[in-house]
């Protein structure tokens, strides 16, 4: 099969019908069922399937479905659930492994393939090389007339998912504070898990996009431009916080008590402070390429910070190395461990409100005690040798603490940093960084474009 594109620690995202087609997700899925028959030494594994409420996400689970009952595998059929709901159910119900098809925050005509292990953590580097090279090898994998009956009845899967998060927080502060909450739901998975989640947390909820029929009321990723219905009505309303999922439910954006989107770097932040407060001296971990502000905080509680390498998988394996009680990414991703070894929104939203409720202060009150920090991210097409891009950096900032475990990080000495990296998903190349102040950032990304020559 000529494959344009492979399976990475990310998953696989294509346009259906087009990069994303009836055959690859066909042997994508023969490739999964044989790695898992493997890796847990079971002729008949379970496997879990959920999707996150994208329109053609019926049409690849059949697929996925008729496959696996031909390998012999029985399924347990979640359909929408939040990916986070995913990984939580596999773990507490001993499955061998789950598929989830996603795109995430990719537009409406995506979808894609996320790939759960019998640990009920994401598949990661040499996990994704073994399945990539069972789809390159002739297929030799035995068939089974189709049983028809090896579908499970499933479990409430999103209730026990909320709680567990609800056993873990403090609720009755959060009854007591009588909050009122806007949620963008983007019209995909987060919708059946919200309704009974915030009504366990005794709030006042406004929903949008409530309905789970994929058909995104505006551009999935969680970014303020694309954010213009909640921010509008969260004014209106005088509402005391918003939070925005992505279609999988995995990231989490915050809206202040102004009806201003803040950046989504606080999302990890706020489970910080909140943790560590209670728990400090607590390895936390993030990644290479999330805000300072994190690592302040574990600073300020005498805990010690550990960067991992890009990519939720990559967070969860050094959280468990570390022992760390919680971590995340700066892109909304909020890891604890406690509740869920997955970027888990819900959870986040959880660490948030009871960090207000016990503070009893506002968004941006609380936001005003973090140190501050300027990030900025930009990219531009692989055309240039990496190696050399690296060497030139290196050279140029021949004084600072140098971080190579995923591209390039570097640490200067007034607290800026740089991080240059190729995408797992995308043919380009990212730049980000960070400053005390944004006259700082400017002129270090100034600084690194002149020395590579991209002015």
């Amino acid at each position: 099969m000529n494959q344009k594109r492979k399976l990475n620690v990310s998953g696989y995202r294509g346009i259906w019908g087009d990069t994303l087609t009836n055959e690859i997700v066909t042997n994508y899925t023969k490739a999964f069922a044989k790695f898992t028959k493997e890796d847990t030494q079971k002729e008949n594994p379970t496997i879990l399937i959920g999707r996150d409420g994208r329109e053609t996400g019926p049409e690849i689970k059949k697929i996925i479905i008729e496959e696996l009952q031909k390998l012999n595998v029985n399924v347990i059929d979640g359909d929408i659930l939040p990916t986070p709901t995913v990984l939580f159910s596999v773990r507490k119900h001993k499955y061998d492994g789950a598929i989830i098809i996603t795109a995430s925050h990719n537009p409406i005509e995506y979808n894609g393939l996320k790939f759960v292990n019998k640990q009920a953590l994401f598949t990661i580097e040499n996990e994704v090389e073994k399945i990539n090279k069972y789809l390159e090898q002739e297929d030799s994998t035995e068939n089974f007339p189709a049983d028809k009956n090896n579908i499970s009845i499933t479990p409430n899967f999103t209730k026990e998912h909320a709680d567990q998060i609800l056993a873990n927080i403090n609720v009755k502060i959060i009854r007591e504070r009588k909050f009122k909450v806007i949620v963008d739901m983007i019209n995909a998975s987060a919708c059946v898990m919200d309704p009974y989640f915030f009504e366990q947390l005794g709030v006042e909820l406004i929903p949008l996009n409530n309905i789970p029929n994929g058909k995104f009321a505006h551009k999935p990723e969680p970014l303020k431009e694309n954010l213009k219905e909640i921010i509008k009505i969260a004014k209106e309303i005088k509402a005391d916080i918003g939070f925005v999922h992505d279609p999988d439910a995995d990231r989490l954006v915050i809206i202040n008590e102004n009806g201003e989107v803040i950046s989504e770097e606080y999302s990890i932040v706020f489970g910080i402070e909140n943790i560590l407060s209670k728990n400090p001296s607590k390895p936390i971990v993030i990644n290479l390429s999330t805000s300072q502000t994190g690592a302040d905080i574990a600073k300020k509680y005498g805990s010690e910070c550990y960067r991992s390498k890009i990519g939720e998988g990559y967070v969860v394996e050094e959280i468990l190395k570390k022992k760390a009680i919680i971590g995340g990414e700066g892109n909304g991703g909020v890891i604890y461990p406690t509740i869920n070894t997955a970027r888990d929104s819900f959870t986040g939203i959880a660490l948030v409100l009871e960090l207000l409720a016990e503070r009893k202060q506002t968004v941006s009150e609380i936001v005003a005690t973090f140190p501050k920090y300027f990030i900025k991210k930009d990219k531009w097409p692989i055309g240039k040798n990496l190696e050399e891009i690296y060497i030139k950096l290196k050279n140029y900032f021949k004084d600072a603490k140098i971080d190579e475990q995923d591209g390039l990080r570097i640490d200067l000495p007034n607290k800026s940093w740089i991080h240059l990296r190729p995408s797992n998903t995308e043919p380009i190349i990212r730049l980000f960084g960070e400053a005390p102040t944004e006259n700082q950032i400017e002129s270090l990304f100034n600084e690194v474009k002149l020395t590579l020559g991209l002015e």
